[in-house]
């Protein structure tokens, strides 16, 4: 076996090879051909060099990001009830025994905290339904040749991380988030002004993390080094 160069990319091949490994031009159809014919590039070497982009996985995050937060609410409204309705009456029973509630209202004091924890309620309720409607409205798209990931609840913004330029994919998924079935994968790449990219409230992380991982490493020609999870 000898090496020979690439007519197309001038890079040295094998000369039983049948096509380039490096640019995927057609060599055996060059080899037996006359000298001076003129030869066209076959469909394996068209299909190397101008594979069209395909979409390989396309999702928003989970809503269920916003478990903890919904949970974290539910429970100060349920302590805040109990203490209203079962602690401060009892309360303020014990000390009109012993005559000292001239300086307070007990039906004012328990509606000021019931004013102080509906604000608080309708504040958490409102941050609760953006983020919701920020995280339905982002997308996230990796393709056969891109990471995307479009946000933006009035305006729109898109990052985009090429997969040649992508060097690592972290894989992180929390007890609560593995209970769930979703986590995050961050891609850390080479690109200037996206060096680092999170995916979160992702299902199948884990899966998701080693297609892109797949076609990164097609894309950069067997070069990409992750770390192992």
């Amino acid at each position: 076996m000898a090496l020979i160069n690439c007519p197309e990319c001038g890079k040295q091949v094998s000369s039983q090879a049948a096509t380039c490994p490096h640019c995927g031009i057609a060599l055996a159809a060059r080899a037996s051909a006359p000298p001076g014919a003129e030869l066209r590039p076959g469909p394996l070497a068209g299909a190397a060099t101008q594979t069209p982009e395909q979409t390989l996985w396309e999702a928003s995050p989970s809503l269920s990001l916003l478990l903890g937060q919904v949970l974290r609410v539910t429970l100060v409204f349920l302590i805040s009830a109990v203490l209203l309705l079962v602690v401060f009456p009892a309360l303020f029973a014990g000390l009109g025994d012993v005559g000292r509630t001239t300086w307070v209202d007990p039906s004012k004091a328990t509606f000021i905290v019931w004013v102080v924890l509906g604000a608080y309620l309708a504040v958490r309720g409102i941050r609760i339904a953006l983020l919701a409607a920020r995280l339905r409205t982002t997308r996230y798209r990796a393709t056969s040749q891109r990471l995307q990931v479009e946000s933006g609840l009035f305006s729109r913004s898109l990052l985009e991380v090429d997969l040649r330029s992508v060097d690592d994919l972290v894989f992180h998924q929390g007890p609560v988030e593995r209970a769930l079935g979703i986590g995050s994968v961050t891609v850390v790449s080479s690109d200037r002004t996206v060096p680092r990219l999170r995916l979160q409230g992702v299902k199948d992380p884990r899966g998701v993390r080693e297609l892109i991982r797949t076609h990164a490493y097609a894309a950069t020609q067997r070069q990409l080094f992750t770390r192992s999870t």
